[in-house]
């Protein structure tokens, strides 16, 4: 059952895949990864081995948080919509609903759709250019030298490269929403056999948008202080890759709950045919909204498991190549701000954890009232006080928390990308140290051109390797979990 709702991504996520892994190959067998503070002129580290500075200035890691926010949004809410709308079309509208509502319906959920969409894309445009137009206006002051000529330097340097593959893949994106926008449109008036081709197109156009969104979060990648490992810089990057595309599919499926899903549900609750006739209109409302969550909630509590795993994981990684050491975790400023990002992050988790455990199970109680006979609820105080109680109006509110707290995390990633981890400080004093010792004609520098790469055998490893295997381990027993309430539920409501 599950693989055949899953079914309608798998044909776009190998594409995705393959695209992208040669894209990761090609820059790292041609050597046109880019690491921060190594080929751009505008990321300038710090002289002093001994300092944590901030490789660019704060106003960059403000400017960014827009374009991460607009990748993550735009990645995420095409992700979901692949896979949650057709269950919500299979499972809810096409089962309890109306021909004509259901269009209506899809039509307000792709214009919500399509709207965000050109919204992430222009701030995704305007974003990634001021990045790039302040790092020209700092590197002229910098030099000495005039607007034109620093930008024509810049223009050799991967920091153009950058803004060049996120320019193109955005407005590919934006042209891209509008298409799929009047394609929705266009159901409405062409026939039958019209509109099934019509949503294969969609699709496709959807598939498409992931892709270039993907290809836009590599822009990430090949800059970051993941590129400038030196212990296989090609799973570092990939690492980051992996690690940003579960954060969109996570936090931007958070936004498409609550700026598209939600009001879906709302929508199609109006017109929904579930079960007996209750003896209020607000009571009927109650349960419909809960019937339609009780089936949702347990799909994307699968993804959203998964995602943490692979975050957790890939995140685990890269603090193993970064860090190096348990105390940098402390005595770093990258560290703090990662302590920072996890003491942010707990509460997200918490409030999931909320929605599967409490919420959900409230809401598949509330939901059987529409199925059972008022016999039955007479006898069931349990299930007529929950009628009183509207666990839709509690998930609405806690849903858009859960995303503005995501919102927070992708603001403190954009001041850590900007922070020079201790890795590259303590890189930068071992070329100081070989520096001093060739200008003195010391023969101990032979061994100078030896790559500083993590130590495998340490504690820093050993806690590192025991915390991934931990999360990987919770990320199958929750995923269990998750698929196992979702079968309760298609039990509690008599649906196969």
């Amino acid at each position: 059952m599950l693989n055949f709702h899953f079914r309608h991504i798998s044909n776009a996520l190998p594409i995705l895949l393959i695209f992208i892994i040669s894209i990761i190959s090609f820059q790292v067998l041609n050597q046109h990864v880019f690491p921060q503070g190594d080929s751009d002129p505008s990321m300038i580290m710090s002289d002093s081995a001994d300092s944590e500075e901030s490789i660019t200035s704060y106003n960059d890691a403000l400017i960014k948080t827009p374009l991460l926010v607009a990748q993550c949004t735009i990645v995420g809410i095409v992700f979901n919509q692949l896979v949650l709308s057709k269950i919500f079309y299979n499972r809810i509208l096409m089962n309890f609903s109306r021909h004509s509502d259901t269009i209506q319906t899809n039509l307000e959920i792709d214009r919500r759709l399509s709207l965000i969409i050109i919204l992430s894309a222009v701030a995704l445009c305007v974003s990634c250019t001021g990045f790039l137009m302040l790092q020209v206006y700092n590197l002229s002051s910098e030099l000495g030298r005039g607007f034109s000529d620093t930008f024509s330097i810049v223009m050799n340097t991967s920091l153009y490269t950058v803004w060049l593959l996120r320019i193109i893949t955005s407005i590919l994106i934006l042209i891209l929403s509008i298409v799929y926008y009047i394609l929705s449109r266009t159901i409405l008036v062409t026939r039958r056999i019209d509109r099934n081709g019509i949503k294969r197109f969609k699709y496709i156009i959807l598939c498409i948008i992931l892709i270039c969104g993907s290809i836009n979060i590599i822009s990430n990648a090949i800059v970051s202080h993941n590129a400038a490992a030196e212990f296989l810089p090609w799973l570092a990057i990939s690492a980051d890759w992996f690690h940003v595309m579960a954060v969109s599919i996570w936090v931007g499926g958070l936004f498409y709950i609550s700026l598209i899903l939600v009001s879906a549900v709302r929508t199609a609750s109006n017109n929904l045919e579930y079960g007996r006739e209750l003896d209020s209109a607000d009571e009927q409302i109650i349960v419909r909204n809960s019937f339609s969550l009780a089936l949702m909630l347990p799909y994307f509590s699968m993804i959203a498991v998964i995602c943490l795993g692979v975050i957790g994981i890939s995140g685990l990684y890269m603090a193993w190549i970064q860090l190096q050491s348990t105390d940098s975790l402390f005595d770093s400023l990258y560290g703090n701000i990662l302590i920072l990002k996890l003491c942010v992050i707990a509460p997200m988790i918490a409030l999931g954890g909320y929605h599967q455990i409490k919420l959900h199970l409230v809401m598949v109680e509330i939901a059987q009232q529409g199925s059972k006979s008022r016999e039955q609820l007479s006898v069931s105080s349990n299930v007529n006080r929950g009628a009183r109680y509207d666990p839709f109006v509690r998930f609405s509110k806690t849903i858009k928390v859960e995303s503005l707290i995501g919102i927070a995390v992708l603001t403190i990633s954009s001041f850590l990308t900007i922070t020079s981890p201790p890795s590259m400080v303590h890189s930068g004093a071992q070329m100081q140290m070989e520096g001093s010792q060739s200008a003195n004609n010391n023969p101990s520098d032979n061994n100078g051109n030896e790559e500083i790469t993590p130590r495998f055998i340490d504690a820093f490893t050993i806690a590192a390797s025991i915390l991934a295997a931990i999360v990987l381990i919770m990320s199958i027993l929750y995923y269990r979990k998750s698929k196992q309430e979702l079968k309760t539920a298609l039990d509690l409501l008599k649906l196969r």
